[in-house]
């Protein structure tokens, strides 16, 4: 089974600015996916980026996931972990270097690597 990196995002609004931030953060411009889950996607040639506005997901293992609107998943098309969590980490930099958003960083649902809050006076 493969495992995904995850980066959870409050707040999801507005969605515009949401999508174009994180177009920004990957480096890519994200499209409109016809997923029935997935809401935008974005191919990296060896990655995949996709995007849920809102998802059902609720605590496990102590990650409150229920606390944020969207998230977006970092999935290596050659299941490279490593390659795959530094992707992850680096989107997660780029957000957060934003100060709108608070974060949080998990693998395959698990495990915390690390979250974020904004802090700055354009912040929420």
């Amino acid at each position: 089974m493969s495992e995904y990196h995850y980066v959870f995002i409050r707040p999801g609004r507005p969605r515009e600015r949401l999508v174009s931030d994180i177009s920004y953060a990957c480096g890519v411009d994200l499209r409109s996916a016809s997923s029935e889950f997935v809401d935008y996607s974005a191919n990296l040639g060896y990655a995949a980026i996709e995007v849920e506005l809102s998802h059902e997901y609720e605590e496990a293992y102590g990650i409150p996931f229920e606390a944020y609107d969207s998230l977006l998943a970092v999935r290596d098309f050659d299941s490279d972990l490593v390659r795959q969590e530094n992707l992850a980490r680096a989107i997660f930099r780029n957000l957060a270097s934003l100060e709108r958003y608070s974060l949080a960083l998990v693998l395959d649902l698990q495990v915390l690597l690390d979250s974020a809050i904004p802090w700055g006076p354009g912040s929420g």
